[in-house]
């Protein structure tokens, strides 16, 4: 097992620790693992001397074990992830260990003066950012109103309490995925990873404003949220076939129709029928001009029985005809 020991003090520190112990030789963003240690890479990235954006994207060949030690400022931790932990919250840390429980990405939101031990398992996958808000960047907004202090007290606390039912909206997901799995086609550098990583903290200060006990986030059953995305690989998988409605659909999921409803267009930002009928254009763009199959073949392999409304909603989404290179 490697033992790494560290704190969130300062990013530069930060950034040369892990960089030296992992990666000596190394002047990229990118710190990779060496083999004996994982595959992937940590990057740190510096929004603003007092906000930090940690990236962690790589798959542990050992076991590995984290102990963020705890600091004297009450820095904010946001965590996103899309990856399971098991947490046990003692009087002056979080023990937290890697599961192989599904999750579809969930947040939590810690105080630095809480430190934590984290035990990652050989042959984990780990895809999280971390985003550090300094006190010194949050104690004048909260001397100002101290609504707003008491607002992120009750989410940290609540954060500890109701540690695995905390998932990431929409835009947090898409959000996530460019940060942490960016399009190798585009260009990667230090403005595309900060600006991505300024909306990802948008939309936490924005969920905070709106923070309501009663109706908290916290209060999402995860279970459910699982049955959501489990719906969604479902209809991935059954493009060829025609859409089988709501009700058939929140049977699958175990929940009513309007719960199902709403959750899934939380998630997804569309209804079910529009997010099966963008998965199927999206497939068909890619048997097109990718594998070369006629606009007829396409329409027999996804069921498309009207050319007419197929080339009208092909058009409507990417702006070309299927046909105009055929």
């Amino acid at each position: 097992m490697y033992k790494y020991i560290f704190d969130f003090s300062d990013i530069d520190q930060l950034r040369n620790y892990f960089r030296s112990q992992l990666n000596p030789d190394s002047t990229s963003d990118h710190i990779y693992f060496p083999p004996e240690i994982g595959e992937g890479y940590l990057s740190y990235y510096k929004i603003s001397p007092e906000v930090f954006l940690l990236v962690n994207n790589y798959k542990a060949n050992t076991d590995i074990h984290y102990v963020r030690r705890p600091i004297d400022e009450k820095d904010i931790i946001l965590h996103f992830r899309k990856y399971a932990l098991d947490h046990k919250i003692e009087s002056q840390e979080i023990i937290s260990k890697y599961s192989d429980n599904y999750t579809p990405g969930n947040m939590r939101c810690m105080d630095a003066q809480q430190g934590e031990q984290v035990f990652i398992t050989k042959g984990a996958e780990v895809k999280s950012t971390m985003i550090v808000l300094k006190s010194s960047y949050t104690k004048p907004y909260f001397m100002k109103s101290s609504d707003m202090a008491e607002k992120v007290d009750s989410y940290i606390r609540y954060s500890h309490q109701h540690i695995h039912k905390f998932y990431l909206s929409y835009k947090q997901s898409h959000l996530f995925d460019q940060i942490v799995s960016p399009d190798l086609k585009k260009v990667e550098n230090y403005l595309y990873f900060v600006s991505r990583g300024i909306r990802l903290l948008e939309t936490f200060w924005k969920d905070v404003q709106k923070w309501e006990t009663e109706s908290n986030p916290f209060n999402i059953n995860s279970a459910q949220v699982g049955s959501i995305y489990k719906v969604s690989d479902y209809l991935r998988g059954h493009l060829h076939e025609p859409f089988i409605g709501v009700d058939q659909l929140a049977k699958m999921a175990h929940m009513s129709r309007t719960n199902f409803f709403n959750m899934f267009k939380e998630i997804h930002n569309q209804t079910p029928l529009e997010f099966f009928n963008n998965k199927k254009l999206e497939s068909s763009y890619n048997m097109i001009f990718a594998d070369g199959l006629s606009v007829k073949e396409v329409m027999d392999a996804l069921n498309y029985s009207n050319s007419s409304k197929f080339r009208k909603a092909f058009f409507n989404k990417f702006d070309i005809y299927p046909d105009i290179s055929i």
